[in-house]
């Protein structure tokens, strides 16, 4: 007697959906697994970063204060006048160091201004462009270019207003700061 072939296919499509279950939940257990083994190993590398990084900033700390000391004894700075003195270098070093910052900051400021510029100029020039494609006369389209020349030179002259106060501010604040510093007491 030969079988009935839907039963046949039926217990392949079940045989097919279980092996299909069961390599689907293999895969996701192996795939978990692997996520935590890959997190474990994060965390390590993390760990002996963390202590790497602990180590090196004490041994750095460590030099810093031997230099120091040899700092003063080389060219004999001993007692209150050393420490005074040195107060003061660390006091214009860190002043220099803010003065950069603020710098910095402001050309960061400034390249964004001239970024929005760009950016608002093109795409106002694209606006303007389709305002040309819809001229009718010669007369309309020289009277728009013209328009269009001075909306781009006044926007020009107002950036670079605009980028010139910022950099008289930055220049002012950090000059300020290195004054501060050589005015302290000695």
């Amino acid at each position: 007697m030969a079988s009935h072939p839907r039963s046949s296919s039926g217990d392949i499509g079940e045989a097919t959906r279980r092996t299909t279950e069961q390599v689907t939940r293999q895969v996701s257990e192996d795939t978990e697994r692997a996520a935590r083994a890959g997190a474990d190993v994060l965390q390590r590398n993390t760990d002996r970063v963390n202590a790497s990084w602990r180590r090196g900033s004490e041994a750095a700390n460590r030099m810093a204060e031997r230099s120091m000391e040899q700092f003063r004894n080389l060219f004999g700075f001993g007692g209150e006048a050393g420490r005074q003195t040195i107060a003061q270098s660390s006091s214009n070093l860190q002043a220099v160091v803010e003065s950069t910052s603020l710098v910095a900051d402001g050309m960061q400021d400034i390249s964004g201004e001239w970024l929005r510029f760009a950016q608002d100029q093109l795409e106002q020039n694209m606006e303007h462009f389709d305002q040309l494609l819809t001229c009718r006369s010669p007369h309309d389209y020289v009277a728009l270019q013209t328009r269009i020349l001075r909306e781009n030179f006044d926007a020009l002259m107002q950036t670079t207003r605009r980028a010139s106060e910022r950099i008289t501010q930055t220049a002012d604040m950090a000059a300020r700061k290195v004054s501060e510093a050589s005015i302290a007491p000695e």
